[in-house]
């Protein structure tokens, strides 16, 4: 006699399920050193369960042994980290993410590095506004001379904005302290609402990409001519821009949280 196929839980097969409570297991410990009894706890396993997962964790180097019987990640994941981190195109993740938010706002995105001093442009998804940004791929700027260039100095100590933007003064007319102030600002909210001190009046709003150590390795920058990007359209999709880096930053194994635009 025939019977229908099992659904759900009940497929899953016992070699499965032992793997998902293997990366369980890792993932619980992903956050701080535990006791087995904890982990056992925290999964709802019996403590037998945990025991000998854990213990085959140990010797195949996922997990390591710390005093008084607590348990931490080995180096057969940090070695997997580095090896997973090298292999991740930064760059590519980062530009399918500003392609997908250029179409949702309609203004030019731009993709950008840090090159010592200077914000190096890597890539820049057009809008849809008439005036365009002049900037190409490829151009170089001081990192204080634009937003993209401040959302990459973000984790800079105030030392090091006092210099770069002693720097961006020689091209630009930059108040230094007013600017330095507004970098504290920045550097709270987690995005960068520039407006450029030159002829161009370009606005931007900026944002940092992080990777899976919290270090900053990217920025999108949406830039516009102020007639496109006023004060009340910057905040109204800088939260957008923070959703956009945070997801970029989450397909790199960053897992901060999601800042709030202050109103």
């Amino acid at each position: 006699m025939m019977t229908e196929p099992a659904t759900g839980a009940a497929r899953e097969r016992p070699g499965s399920q032992t793997l998902t409570r293997g990366l369980d297991i890792l993932d619980q410990l992903s956050g701080q050193p535990l006791r087995i009894a904890e982990v056992s706890d925290r999964l709802d396993l019996t403590f037998p369960t945990t025991q000998r997962l854990t213990y085959a964790l140990v010797d195949r180097g996922f997990l390591k042994k710390l005093p008084h019987g607590r348990l931490a990640l080995g180096p057969k994941v940090v070695q997997l980290g580095f090896l997973a981190q090298e292999q991740t195109d930064v760059l590519g993740v980062a530009r399918t993410g500003a392609e997908a938010l250029c179409d949702a706002i309609g203004l030019c995105v731009f993709v950008g590095a840090r090159h010592g001093d200077m914000a190096l442009h890597v890539h820049r998804a057009m809008g849809r506004q008439r005036i365009e940004v002049a900037t190409r791929p490829g151009a170089r700027r001081p990192l204080a001379d634009t937003g993209l260039g401040k959302a990459l100095m973000l984790d800079d100590t105030p030392m090091s904005w006092r210099r770069l933007f002693a720097l961006a003064q020689a091209d630009q007319a930059i108040d230094a302290p007013v600017a330095f102030e507004e970098m504290y600002v920045h550097a709270t909210a987690g995005v960068v609402l520039h407006r450029s001190t030159s002829d161009d009046c370009i606005r931007s709003v900026a944002a940092p990409v992080r990777d899976a150590t919290g270090a900053i390795v990217a920025a999108i920058s949406v830039a516009s001519p102020v007639q496109y990007l006023d004060d009340q359209r910057m905040r109204e999709i800088a939260p957008e821009v923070i959703r956009t880096v945070h997801e970029i930053s989450a397909g790199l194994g960053w897992q901060g949280k999601c800042l709030q635009v202050p109103a």
